[in-house]
């Protein structure tokens, strides 16, 4: 995650902080959805963070003999969110025309699919903000503890998550709009591998073009 977003904090100028507590080991889980929603908070956080830092932190809330219950945050340094937009900021199709969502680059249809993944993962997914201080965007996930190599089971579960995913966002047509390379991969990548139709503008005027001219499900932007 540090990795892909280097160019955008060092063009911003800014600090990136990990911080991992003490894990069980052999914890097994979908390690590549776990990525996809670090990615899709790391992502809006560098996004709407002006100075300062973004912290990514990892460490162990629970745990029985058979699982460990682990929350990821992504905290940041950026704009807040105001009261009244957090209630619908996970909620997928509820934002297309909402000025929140054009203000705060249309983070919804990315965070609704974050939820989905943490609640497939047997967690949920949250945020704690203060409007002009910065936010915090966390996630828990239920890791089953394994011994030595990955089970059948435990690639049985990853493929069941991807087929939810798949189920509930298949066809949707969404329009994105984004002017930086690396987010804009990062978001296209993620929404078609969850079998989104997504059609790309690379600026404003190239979006209202597209909206203009198709009906789309959800704006992005």
């Amino acid at each position: 995650v540090s990795s892909m977003l280097q160019d955008q904090l060092q063009a911003k100028h800014l600090q990136l902080n990990t911080e991992i507590g003490a894990l069980p080991a052999n914890l097994s889980g979908d390690a590549t959805r776990i990525q996809q929603a670090l990615l899709n908070y790391a992502g809006n956080a560098v996004k709407f963070t002006e100075a300062g830092s973004v912290n990514l932190r990892a460490g162990l809330l629970a745990e029985d003999e058979a699982s460990a219950l682990i929350r990821f945050e992504v905290e940041d340094t950026g704009i807040g969110i105001a009261a009244e937009v957090v209630p619908k900021l996970f909620s997928a199709f509820e934002q297309a025309d909402a000025s929140s969502t054009r203000k705060y680059g249309g983070t919804g249809l990315g965070l609704a699919i974050t939820k989905k993944i943490a609640e497939l993962m047997g967690g949920e997914a949250g945020v704690e903000s203060t409007f002009g201080r910065g936010s915090t965007f966390w996630f828990t996930v239920r890791l089953r503890k394994a011994q030595g190599t990955l089970e059948a089971s435990d690639a049985d579960q990853q493929a069941d998550a991807e087929d939810v995913l798949k189920r509930d966002y298949l066809g949707t047509r969404i329009l994105l709009a984004e002017d930086e390379p690396v987010n804009c991969e990062i978001a296209e990548d993620m929404l078609v591998q969850v079998g989104m139709v997504v059609d790309v503008a690379e600026n404003g005027a190239a979006a209202l073009k597209l909206a203009e001219a198709n009906d789309y499900a959800l704006f992005l932007m």
